[in-house]
């Protein structure tokens, strides 16, 4: 599943997650040359250290929760798990999204073990998270006009009747 990717686990991933890499043909490296860093702990010294970095502020590496790898591995698949739901942001950050959106996926799962934590079809969620997370393409208006590109600053805001304008970058 892992052939020819390389992995750097932070001390807070459970061992047996470096194993189950391996078993899968991955290679463990340091975080630097890393394909793709694994951590449970956003607090955890290491990890801290790789967002502290320079290479993590200039959006040069990422990490991801380690249950990223569970996923894969229920689905015994990489390609059927979608990654991004497993992003790890340092702790701060993590607060203010659960400000906006509740839960993390992994935080969901951990809670509710019975769940897949692969990226889901409508019939795997309840009605209500449905309604609050998608929008059936059905339930969409149909559009039968020209479709063009946004250009910030020559549409009018059909709410406040002035130009929706950007300043220029």
């Amino acid at each position: 599943m892992f052939r020819n990717k390389s992995a750097w686990f932070s001390s807070s991933v459970p061992q047996e997650w470096n194993k189950f890499w391996v078993l899968e043909g991955g290679t463990i490296a340091g975080w630097r040359t890393a394909d793709y860093l694994f951590s449970e702990d956003a607090t955890c010294p290491d990890t801290l250290r790789i967002f502290g970095s320079k290479d993590y502020l200039w959006n040069k590496v990422v990490v991801f929760h380690y249950l990223f790898l569970s996923a894969c591995e229920k689905r015994q698949s990489v390609k059927s798990v979608c990654i991004g739901h497993f992003v790890l942001p340092p702790a701060p950050v993590q607060d203010e999204v659960r400000n906006v959106v509740g839960r993390f996926i992994w935080e969901s799962v951990a809670q509710d073990s019975h769940k897949s934590l692969s990226c889901q079809t409508e019939d795997e969620y309840s009605e209500g998270e449905i309604s609050r997370r998608y929008i059936s393409m059905d339930k969409l208006q149909k559009y039968s006009g020209d479709l063009c590109d946004f250009h910030p600053g020559f549409v009018r805001c059909s709410n406040c009747k002035a130009h929706c304008c950007l300043p220029p970058t």
